[in-house]
């Protein structure tokens, strides 16, 4: 081999290593930046007594899992009615698992807050989403098939 073609393996090697490096490093800021932010993910949920609870008259749930790798204390948890109201269940007779709020929530563990549909004193047609609040002010929502029936069906029993 000659000089030159050397050479030019040698610049094609490096071009390859520096590309390489630079995507990685781009891959990293991102991975950092995003593990530092609380991601918590909301589900709203239709809930079914089982074991002597067949009769229960809890049909609804929401449920919160901390998706961060840190803990995160949940607060406050209920219905999101418009951009600036909000309906809390927290002071709603119902099931909290693990246990009341405010509640710890250690990384990859989840919080449940169910409810009877009819004591919740919302009106469903204004109900956008289901949303949690965390200790720091952070407000996450969410929305599933589940609250859009239920929205569809107490929204239609008002009328």
């Amino acid at each position: 081999m000659d000089r030159e073609s050397i050479t030019l393996i040698t610049a094609i090697i490096g071009a390859v290593c520096g590309v390489t490096g630079a995507v990685l490093g781009v891959i990293n800021i991102w991975h950092q930046i995003r593990r530092g932010k609380v991601r918590l993910r909301v589900t709203p949920t239709h809930a079914m007594g089982v074991g002597g609870l067949e009769d229960s008259p809890i049909n609804f749930c929401i449920e919160v899992l901390n998706l961060s790798e840190f803990p995160v204390v949940v607060e406050d948890v209920g219905l999101r009615v418009s951009r600036r109201t909000i309906a809390t269940f927290r002071l709603e007779e119902g099931l909290d698992y693990p246990g009341k709020l405010p509640q710890r929530l250690e990384p990859h563990t989840s919080y449940k807050k169910c409810v009877s549909v009819t004591s919740v004193t919302t009106d469903w047609q204004k109900v956008r989403t289901a949303y949690a609040r965390t200790q720091c002010g952070v407000l996450v929502t969410g929305f599933s098939p589940a609250l859009k029936q239920l929205i569809r069906q107490y929204s239609l029993k008002k009328n």
